[in-house]
Order: structure tokens, then sequence, then C-alpha cells
């Protein structure tokens, strides 16, 4: 069984029977983050990969265990959260840039970005520009609240909730914002990108009620 994510159909759960012999003519391009060019036999219940041919290697993401477990993360929010069947070519596009990414730039952030960037997709994202409570444009500090969907104003932070500084909300916006196009770095302070990966990990596991498999991947490494 594998998971496709396709620019025609969006994800896809199909049967690859005999991918795993040595001698099977899959078994050479099924593998995991490859770039493929496939045929599918449609089913009832289950489409079958009837042949792939390999378009693109990505190196890093299939021999650099650090660069994989990044990967995996994106590939388990893309296979939790997107829809069977429906297609999505401009995050396909969007993807294949990611993959692209792990080749060069720190797997660490790009996993962030990619992972905010999808969020962003599903319509589960949480909101930072506008306060969630009363729409105000957010400027300078506020805070922050996981339950009730993102940043809050100062007018409304309130008592008890999470303070949320101005650079760590422009550090989110910078990595959700991201042009893969744009050969430049992004800089980023260690502390904050920390602190952005914990609110999106946390996000995505209350939404799930479960924690991520690639995030045990990760703390190993």
């Amino acid at each position: 069984m594998v998971t496709i994510f396709t620019k025609e159909k969006g994800l896809v759960e199909a049967a690859a029977f005999g991918c795993r012999r040595p001698r099977s003519p899959l078994a050479a391009s099924m593998q995991l983050f490859s770039y493929l060019d496939l045929q599918l036999t449609e089913g009832r219940r289950l489409d079958t990969v009837k042949q792939a041919q390999m378009k693109e290697h990505y190196k890093k993401l299939s021999e650099d265990l650090t660069v994989m477990s990044y990967g995996a993360l994106v590939a388990e929010v893309m296979r939790e959260f997107m829809p069977v069947g429906v297609p999505e070519p401009k995050l396909f596009q969007t993807l294949l840039e990611v993959m692209e990414a792990f080749e060069k730039r720190n797997p660490r952030v790009t996993a962030l970005a990619a992972v905010l960037q999808i969020m962003e997709f599903t319509g589960l994202q949480l909101h930072y520009e506008h306060c969630v409570h009363c729409g105000k444009a957010i400027k300078g500090d506020g805070a922050f609240s996981l339950h009730e969907g993102g940043a809050l104003c100062v007018d409304c932070k309130g008592e008890g909730r999470m303070a949320f500084p101005e650079t760590l909300r422009r550090t989110i916006i910078s990595l959700r914002d991201f042009d893969w196009q744009d050969s430049g770095s992004l800089r980023l302070q260690g502390s904050l990108l920390m602190q952005a990966e914990k609110i999106s990990i946390s996000h995505l596991q209350y939404i799930l009620g479960h924690s991520l498999k690639a995030m045990d991947f990760i703390s190993q490494m």
C-alpha cells in the first residue's frame, strides 16, 4: 500500500503489488520522497499502480536521516490533513519546491515552512495578522491562544494567555509566506524557530488528538 500525492487527483491511496520484490519493475521507482510519472488503474475501492518511472530522485531525503526525518513530518501532515481525491495543483507544485529545498536548505526550517503552508491549504490554520476575538489588525506584541485559534491583540489578551511577542509573530508569518523560488536564505533566530515549531506542532496534535509519529523520529536524530 502506498500513499501518493498527485497533481490530477490529489491524495491517492493505491496498491503497488510486488514493489518490494527486487525484480519487480516497480521496485526501482516506488521509493519514499520521489517524483514519479505513474500509471494508475482505477478500482472500485482502490487504485492500482501499473507503471512507475522516476522523474526526480532527492538524494538527501533518501540518504540523510536528519533530512529524512523532517521530510517524514511533511509527508505525515499531508497524509493526515489533506482529503483523498481532491486535486490541489498549486500545492502539488509547492511540494515539488519543498522537496528541492530539502536538498539545499536547513531541513528544520524547510519542514516548518512547508507545514505552515500546507495548513493554509486545509483551512485549519492558526491566525496571526488579526485578533481572533475582535478582528483588529495586530501591531506589536500581543497574546496567543491555541484553543481560540491564534493571536490576540493587547485589548483582548486578558489574563493567563501566552505572551506573543512581535518578533515571534513575524517569524511565523515569514515562514508561512516564504517564496520557495527565492534563492536567498531565511535567517531566523534559533529561539524563535523553536517557539514557532512548538506552536505549530502543538496545533497539529491538538487537532489530531494524538502525537505525530515523525516527531518521535526527529527526536531520535
